[in-house]
Order: C-alpha cells, then structure tokens, then sequence
C-alpha cells in the first residue's frame, strides 16, 4: 500500500532546510533590535527568505541547502550586502554575525526594494522585475508587455525582438488559446497578481518545443513564509474612457499545508479609431476607398486561482490548483466607407455597423505531486492539467449604401453569424532529475497531451422585403479538430573545468485529424520531429562569460486560423482561416558574451522554413478584400542585441536593452512569388530612481522602427511613460500614479505595395493614459508559487 500511495503521490516534495542562527549588531557589538535579514539568489538579487531579528538582535531561520547574498538592514543603520554564504546538508545550527555601522542620515525606513533592478539580463534571458515597479501599477499584464523590451504586439500578435511564434506562459503552463482570447486574458490579469515577468530566447528541451522565436513566462504570486499573507488592490485610469480593475491575493502556510488564492475583476472600456485606405487599379481606372471606423469595446471579467500543497514528510509533496473563470468582450462599431475616383459601385459611401459580443468560460484544473529520492537533488515531478474553454461569438453587421445626399440607393445587406466553440485540453507529464555529481546532472520526462475542439458556425442573411432571416448554407460550417502529441526528452549538463555543457534532445510525435460535417471535408496528418537543444558556456574568469547556442523549434497552426469560417468587418472586407495549414520549424543559432552583468552582447541567426505568414489581398472587380493565412518559402532573421545595466548612483539604475535586425521572407501569393526585407531596431531606456521616504520612480522610454511582416510593412512608433510609487506605513500601503504614453505617439500603421495591393492602415487606440493605484500588503513576505503545469504547448494554441 505505501509503494502505491507512493507512486501515486509521486512529486512535489518537501525541500530539505537546515536552521540558520544569528545575531545583528553594531560596530560596538551593541545588539540591534528588529533589523531585517534577507537571504537573496546570487544570480538574480532575488528575495528567497526574509526574517526579522527579535528585540535582542537575534534571528532564526530555516533554509534550503545552496548558496546565497545575505542582506541586512535596519532603522539608523548602513545597509550591509555580506559575501555569498554556503548553506550545506550539515549546516544546521549555523551562526552568523554581522554588525552594521551607524548611518548619518537619520532616516525613518529602510527598504530592500532598491536591490532588485525593474529590468534583469542573465544567460542571454531577460527578467523584468514587476512586484515594485511603479509603471506596472494600475495596468494589466497587456499594457505591461508594451512596456517590455524587444517585446510588441501588432495586429494582434505578440513578437519578441521583431520575430513572431512566442509562447506564452503562466507559472510554466502555456495559453494555447487563439491570439484574440489570449489578448483578453492578458487584459483580464492585474499586474498586482504578477511577481516578474521571464523571457527566454532558448528554452531547453524539457519544454514544449513550441515558439519559434521563444518563451515568455508570466510568474504570479504565492507565499512560503508562514503564517498569512496577501494585498488587496484597486486601480483606475483615464483616456478616452475610464477603466477599473481590482482584486485580493491571499495566501496561508503552516509547517505541512500551504493555501493560495487570487480573485481578480476587471471592467474596461477602450476606444480604437482606424482608417483604413485601398487603391483599386485597372488599366483604364482607379477607385479608392477610404474607411473610418470608430470602435467602443467593453471588456469585463473575472479570474480566480485556488490552490493547496501538502508536505506529507520530507520527502513528498501533492498538491492540486484551479483557476479560470468568466469574462466578456463587446464590441460596437460604426465605419463610413467613401468611394473615390472611378465608382462603378452605383453609391457614394457605405455606413457600416457591427455588433460583436464574445462570452467565455475557461477552467483548468491541475494536480501535481513531487518525490526527493535524496538531498542531492534527485526529484521526480508529476503533473497532470485538464482544461475546458466554452465560448459563444456573435457579430450582427448592417451595410446602407447611400447616395451623396444619404439617400438609400441600394438595398441594404444585413447579415449575423454565431460562432459556438469549445475546446478540451488534457495533458499529463512527469520530469525526472538526477544530481550524479558535482559537475553533472541528467534530466528526462515524458508528456502526453489530447486536444478535442469544436466550432459550430451559424450564418444568416436578413430577407429586406419580409424583415426575416434564413441561413446562408454557403457559410455555414461545423468543423472539429482533434489531436494528440507524444513527447519525451533526455537533458545532460557537464561541467569541463571553466566549461559547461548543456546538451538535450526532445522528441515530439502528433497524429491530428480535422472535420467539416457540413462540408464532407476531413483531413489527416502524422508527424514525427526531434528537437536538438545544444548551450556550450564558458567563463575564463568571474568578468567573462560566453555562450554559443543552437536549437530546433516548432510552431503549430492555431485552431482558429484552421478554421475554414468567414468573419466579415463589413460588405468589403472578411478574414478566412486555412484548413490546410502545416506547422512551420525554425533554426536558431546564436553567439553572446557577458561582462560582469553590467554588458551583455548577442548575435543571433533563425531559418523558418514553411513559415506561416498572414496575407492579404483584393478583387480588383467586386472591391472586397480579404486576409488569411499559409506557409510560406522561408523566414530569415539575423539580430545583434546589446543590453546595459548601470547603478550611476546609489539612486539611480539604467538598463539599455537594443535590438538590431535583418528580417527577409519570401513565398508567393496566387502565384505571384515576392521576397521583402528590412532592417529593424529597437533601443528601450528604463530609468529608476530611488529616493528618500520611500518613494520610487520609473521613467521608461522606445523606440521600434519599421519593419516587414512578409508583405506586410509595419511603420515605425514609440512611446514614454512615467510613474510613480510611494509607500506607507513599513511598506504595507502603495500608492501610485502614472502617465501612459505621455505623447500619445504609440499608434500603429502599416502598409502594403503588392502585386495589385495598394493600402494603408492605421488604428489610433486609447494608450494616453492616468492611472492611480492603491495596493495594501498585509501579513508577510510574498513569492511565486512553484511551477507546476503539464499543458504548456497545447493552451498557447488556444489563447483565452
């Protein structure tokens, strides 16, 4: 019974801790009463245990076996960064002492903040520090990735230092939801519930070999001191409209059960402005129509996360997560589309309408175990994830087309189409590490995931002599998908001397199978691909780093651009998905070199082959223009990244992070082949200053110039904003307040010259922003909750 209790529990484990003793005083050895002591990751400055000494100056910890920055402070007193100290498998009963020298400033708090920049660079990865960055209160985790260097999302996709195909995760489970769901929910987070933000150009293979240009992993908040801890926090902010969001974190640990909570709510109003110009030519003539839309989208929801691990002894831990929730998205859109030049259309303009409500309801539920075999870090995890998403999306679209005096000319086209959709995600995996010695460790796993989606799409027509609508049998669809994925990988890192070696292969199988009922329409597919993932690092000496990387990555259609559906904007303009699609697999290699964590240079060189690229066109006879997408020839991204990070002062931080690329694609449209290229840069400035009583300030500036997305040109923007944080009360009280894009110039426009395409685009969206937050912490110290998620590649596809 125990060997089967034991198989089943199997991971999460107790970590094992020794007690840490000691005592803090000062240059007389005069104990200093209630002086804080932090226990701080060398790599990262990050917090990992945090302690108050008593009113005799003594303290008392338990920590994990490893090596650590020790950091003391206290009122009156020079804050005191010791060297790192080793915490060994014998090192309980340990006693430190540390004296702290008087300060001659007499100031009445002294805060930790100051040690942890907003913006981190280490092995060629960026962190960005959210927990008290003052630009990150008051604003959702999607207005924090406009915020992020080398990181935009354009058109509604994300890129990562100009290049498309990131995966996005959230403590270490990926959001396979299409790209609009995936923006909702990022407009659904409060950046309140987030501890850091992680992006990752070369993830190793114990991921999913899913993004193509990397990873950005979104860590949330959880306790592991004990007893309770938490914040409640509210914020608003006001462009065209006003926007409110708030929610509370609560957290509860004892020796054995450690609980964790996160209600969030959010309701937001947004305004979007786009106009939109199409040249249509013929050898004898040119039309021109010039659209103005005008959107107001309301955007309201409520997230919830609830979860549990139990130590059930030394060596095993279980625990189980839940979270999702409810959310909806209304869109109301009034266009005008005028005809210019040569108009064989027999109307002047077109007044448009479109009403487009979404609701969804997304739950994962996810169990996790974890078995320590030793103290040496031998750790077996086991995580199993089920996912269910219900969504209902409507549009209801109304053409009136008129003459110059706003007569009706032609009788009007009014049409409504419901998209019905669910989609079931199950995945399971188990990872095993073992430590054989000092300069080796093996890592393997294996995962299994089955995904099951399904789309009733129902179209309409509006009958205007009867006021009664039939179905479009032309439109309507019902299209289904199914896939399951078999993965297994084997990790070894070896250290050689000055010397480390990562080398890993990760092999992913996938049999998918896709249905239109309504159509007689079904297609198959098998595919079977090994990832290679090989890091060589060395280091002469503790100023000098280098690094050369080479991996083989994979992006998968996303089930929405499957989908063989219409959704139309208006009479003249739809978007279609591509039941045909083929996944695309890229090639990095890249080259870095570090000095001292204070400069960090990288070149970087990607092949996509058969890269899925969007696309559009136009008939030139009937006017409309449409979008869709399909596999392209090739993808070619070369990149040069410099990244700066300066302490000028005690009080003042910069980093520099600056991207500078090559990007070409080529393929072919119709049968039309094309090839476009361009150079791409981005620098980002992060300014923070650290001042007196508390108060912090950030000061953020970029700049991306344009670019090519296949035939699609993007043209340059930038933007600045600044906020600021002061706190309260011992650091318990925030509040904050801030400017977004104070020059109103983040606006997006782009352009295409193809072929018979001529057109422009640009959407003017509500960035200009003030923003007041308030965030109340009580209880104790907060960190993140371990990752323990198994459906990391197939809810990125997803995206709610």
């Amino acid at each position: 019974m125990k060997t089967l209790i034991f198989l089943l529990l199997i991971p999460i484990c107790s970590i094992y801790s020794q007690t840490i003793k000691g005592k803090i005083l000062d240059s007389t050895n005069v104990p200093i009463p209630f002086a804080t002591i932090a226990f701080l990751n060398p790599t990262d400055s990050a917090i990992v245990e945090g302690v108050f000494a008593n009113e005799e100056g003594n303290f008392e910890t338990k920590i994990g076996k490893g090596i650590y920055l020790l950091k003391v402070s206290a009122i009156g007193f020079n804050t005191k960064c010791c060297d790192t100290i080793h915490i060994e498998s014998n090192s309980n009963g340990k006693i430190i002492k540390v004296n702290l020298g008087a300060n001659s400033h007499n100031l009445n708090e002294v805060s930790i903040n100051a040690i942890r920049t907003a913006v981190e660079f280490s092995n060629g990865n960026i962190t960005i520090n959210i927990e008290n960055s003052p630009l990150a209160k008051g604003n959702t985790v999607y207005d924090l990735f406009a915020k992020i260097p080398g990181v935009s999302i354009d058109d509604n996709i994300i890129y990562l230092n100009g290049k498309s195909g990131v995966m996005i995760m959230i403590d270490g489970r990926a959001q396979q939801i299409s790209n609009s769901q995936l923006l909702n929910l990022l407009k659904s987070m409060n950046a309140e519930s987030v501890e850091k933000i992680e992006l990752f150009k070369n993830p190793p293979v114990k991921y999913d070999a899913s993004g193509t240009s990397g990873m950005i992993n979104i860590k949330t908040k959880k306790t592991k001191i004990k007893g309770y801890s938490g914040s409640i926090y509210t914020s608003s902010s006001q462009g065209f409209y006003p926007r409110t969001s708030g929610g509370i974190l609560f957290n509860y640990k004892t020796n054995r059960i450690l609980f964790f909570s996160n209600l969030d709510c959010n309701y937001s109003l947004y305004q979007m402005i786009a106009n939109f110009n199409r040249k249509f030519k013929t050898d004898t003539s040119l039309t021109e129509l010039n659209t103005e839309n005008v959107m107001k989208e309301l955007e309201s929801g409520f997230t919830y996360k609830i979860g549990a691990d139990w130590t059930i002894n030394k060596r095993n831990i279980v625990g189980f997560k839940i979270d999702g929730g409810p959310g909806s998205y209304v869109s109301n859109s009034t266009g005008i589309t005028k005809v210019q030049g040569y108009n064989n259309l027999n109307f002047d303009h077109l007044n448009s309408s479109v009403y487009n409500p979404d609701k969804w309801v997304s739950n994962n539920f996810n169990l996790n175990s974890e078995h320590h075999f030793d103290t040496l870090g031998t750790v077996l995890y086991f995580t199993s994830d089920f996912t269910r998403l219900s969504e209902s999306i409507s549009s209801d679209i109304q053409n009136y087309y008129e003459d110059k005096n706003n007569l009706e000319v032609i009788p009007s086209n009014i049409y409504r189409n419901q998209n019905k959709n669910s989609t079931d995600i199950f995945a399971s995996k188990m990872d095993f590490s073992k430590f054989i010695n000092e300069k080796t460790t093996l890592q393997a796993g294996v995962k299994a995931s089955a995904i099951s989606t399904n789309n009733n799409y129902f179209f309409e027509r509006k009958d205007n002599t009867t006021g009664n609508y039939f179905e479009d049998t032309t439109l309507t669809n019902n299209y289904t998908y199914k896939e399951q994925t078999y993965a297994a990988y084997l990790n070894l890192d070896k250290k050689f001397g000055k010397i480390n070696t990562h080398v890993g292969i990760r092999a992913e199988n996938t049999n998918l199978t896709g249905r239109n009922t309504d159509k007689a329409f079904q297609i198959k597919r098998s595919y079977y691909n090994l990832f290679p993932n090989v890091s060589i690092e060395y280091s002469p000496s503790e100023k000098h780093n280098i690094q050369i990387n080479f991996n083989r990555r994979i992006d998968r259609p996303q089930y929405n651009d499957l989908n063989p559906f219409r959704y139309y904007r208006d009479q003249y303009q739809f978007y279609g998905g591509n039941p045909f699609l083929l996944p695309h697999y890229s090639n990095t290699f890249e080259l870095s070199h570090g000095y001292k964590k204070f400069i960090t240079n990288s070149f970087t060189y990607t092949r996509i082959n058969n890269v899925m690229l969007p696309y559009t066109s136009q008939n030139d006879s009937t006017k409309v223009f449409s979008e869709s997408i399909k596999n392209m020839k090739a993808n070619d991204n070369f990149s040069y990244l410099l990244y700066i990070q300066k302490e000028l002062k005690s009080w003042w931080h910069v980093s520099f992070n600056g991207v500078v690329s090559y990007i070409e694609y080529q393929g072919s449209i119709n049968d039309v082949p094309f090839k476009t290229a361009s150079f791409f840069y981005n620098p980002s400035l992060t300014n923070t200053f650290v001042l007196p009583k508390n108060t912090k300030i950030e000061l953020l500036s970029f700049y991306r110039s344009g670019k090519n997305n296949g035939l699609v040109q993007v043209r340059p923007r930038w933007m600045v904003t600044l906020a600021v944080k002061k706190s309260f009360f011992k650091e318990k009280l925030d509040c904050s307040i801030g400017i977004n894009d104070i020059f109103y110039s983040g606006y997006f426009r782009t352009w295409t010259k193809f072929n018979n395409q001529d057109w422009n685009y640009k959407v003017t969206q509500d960035t200009r922003r003030f923003t007041i937050s308030i965030n109340y912490n009580f209880g104790k110290t907060q960190f993140q909750e371990r990752e323990t998620s198994s459906n990391e590649q197939e809810k990125e596809r997803l995206r709610h």
